[in-house]
């Protein structure tokens, strides 16, 4: 009997790890996850948080080996990818050692570092230079943190990992990283898609301890004994460079036009959109969009990365505690009217994150009177995020000169019909459901494929894999009320209350 192909997909997430099995025609054929979170730091403050490597290492290997166990008949395994989530990385020596542990992008032990390097290097710069904010998580600003506190760790440095970099050098024993991963680092200078080398040296770093740099898809090794026999995963397979979580739900959501946007919809929003042109310009850097390299070489994606699971969870649990689900808070939500009874949620719960960026925001809950209810701001809540989603929508217009027709949606917020409904009253455009929830791990099984020669390149992939949508057609008598309160009350808050949100900051 003939093998079984394959391709295997690997995704190690902040809450969980999974590996899929697909068919070269994009089928799911076997799921398999487990639980992942940060840890403390052994020896470190209370509040630090990092990354148990050799754990998630275990993880992966209890999922492939589950998967493979659940796969009956001879497998041929043609490629594995390895997706993640950016920015946090380890040192590591050439010998394989660990130099210090991963820092967990929860850990806001690097904010003096990026006053740091805004105040050197300009947050203008920055941003035209590499495409992102500086955040405090960046993995400049944690590079930055080592050279300060840990002497001796840098200059040991072999090789720099990210967390999906690891996972494949665990795979293979090689040292690589590939570009949409790099383009999270704010080290990269992204339109030459090459290390930003005047940029470091100005702040004391060097690209030297990066690993090498190759486009998503690049075939860097095969499957090592060592490894087979941990993760059941055939010696020999062929493993290629994987990507950015982000990056690659684009490539499973099975978006290949720059009119289609994808909306990742979860704990955090990430509004994206390709593009075949890089211009991180000063509209983009106020109006908190993002740039990244697109896991195709020579796109890149332009997003908006705002926090919405996170608000809607506050809510319940500051409102709805008395609720052991989502039920009672989605249908008192809806029962409220368009515009919540003049009650207004600005959800700018991050500082220094969202649409409003410019404002410097803080969280505001406005419009309350002794007659407000909590449906009233259950209805709020879901207004103020479905208006920023709204707002990042003209965002990225803008910044690509290009018009959405439409909105592909994954990530839990899409199980959601009330609020997906809302979004598109609210954007006035059908948005898409993408029906294969496992979109970033069908994006890493493509890029698996390429590497392991199923594909020419992502395109031809997509041509042979069907992604179907379930459409969501808006009202568009509710998309014009929902207009006009936009351009009368929502849009003129951030800045009418900046003098306020100031007062605030220094205040504190």
């Amino acid at each position: 009997m003939d093998p079984k192909t394959i391709l295997l997909g690997i995704d190690v997430g902040a809450t969980s790890i999974k590996a899929g099995a697909f068919s070269p025609e994009g089928q799911l054929l076997v799921l398999e996850s487990a639980p992942n979170s940060p840890t403390p730091q052994p020896g470190g403050a209370p509040e630090w948080r990092i990354w148990d490597l050799e754990a998630i290492w275990s993880k992966v290997c209890g999922c492939t080996r589950r998967l493979r166990e659940s796969l009956s008949g001879a497998v041929e395994v043609m490629g594995v990818a390895v997706s993640g989530f950016g920015t946090d990385g380890v040192p590591m020596a050439l010998d394989g050692r660990q130099l210090y542990p991963c820092i967990s992008w929860h850990c806001a032990r690097t904010v003096p570092q990026a006053r740091q390097s805004s105040a050197i290097l300009g947050a203008q710069r920055i941003y035209e230079i590499t495409g992102y904010h500086n955040y405090p998580i960046n993995t400049l600003n944690r590079l930055l943190w080592l050279k300060e506190n840990a002497p001796g760790v840098l200059e040991n440095t072999a090789y720099w990992l990210h967390v999906q970099d690891y996972i494949v050098f665990r795979l293979t024993g090689e040292f690589s990283t590939e570009s949409t991963i790099a383009s999270t680092t704010m080290c990269l200078h992204l339109k030459k898609r090459a290390w930003a080398e005047d940029l470091l040296s100005q702040v004391g770093l060097t690209s030297r301890i990066f690993s090498p740099l190759y486009e998503s898809g690049s075939r860097v090794g095969s499957v090592t004994s060592t490894a087979a026999e941990e993760s059941g995963i055939p010696k020999g397979a062929p493993v290629a460079t994987g990507g950015h979580d982000t990056e690659l739900a684009i490539l499973g959501a099975g978006i290949q036009r720059k009119e289609t946007f994808l909306d990742i919809n979860g704990t955090w929003e990430i509004l994206m959109a390709i593009t075949d042109f890089c211009d991180p310009s000063e509209f983009g850097l106020t109006h908190g969009l993002d740039w990244e390299c697109h896991a195709v070489p020579g796109w890149w994606n332009c997003q908006a990365l705002m926090l919405a699971g996170g608000a809607i969870e506050w809510i319940r649990h500051q409102f709805y505690r008395d609720s052991p689900d989502y039920a009672t808070l989605m249908d008192e939500a809806s029962r409220a009217p368009l515009a919540a009874n003049h009650v207004v949620l600005l959800p700018a719960f991050v500082r220094g994150m969202g649409p409003a960026q410019a404002h410097d925001p803080l969280g505001a809950l406005i419009g309350l009177t002794t007659q407000t209810t909590r449906e009233d701001i259950a209805r709020a809540t879901f207004e103020g995020l479905s208006y920023q989603f709204y707002q990042q929508i003209h965002a990225i217009e803008q910044s690509l000169n290009v018009q959405a027709d439409s909105i592909r949606v994954t990530g839990g917020g899409q199980k959601n019909p009330f609020w997906m409904q809302m979004k598109a009253n609210m954007s006035g455009r059908a948005l898409d459901i993408v029906q294969n929830v496992e979109s970033t791990l069908l994006g890493a099984a493509i890029l698996a494929g390429i590497g392991g020669g199923v594909y020419r390149d992502a395109f031809d992939a997509l041509d042979a894999i069907p992604i179907p949508v379930e459409t969501i057609e808006p009202d568009l008598a509710a998309h014009n009320r929902y207009q006009e309160h936009y351009e009368k009350v929502i849009s003129k808050i951030p800045e009418s209350m900046e003098k306020t949100f100031r007062l605030i900051h220094d205040f504190a």
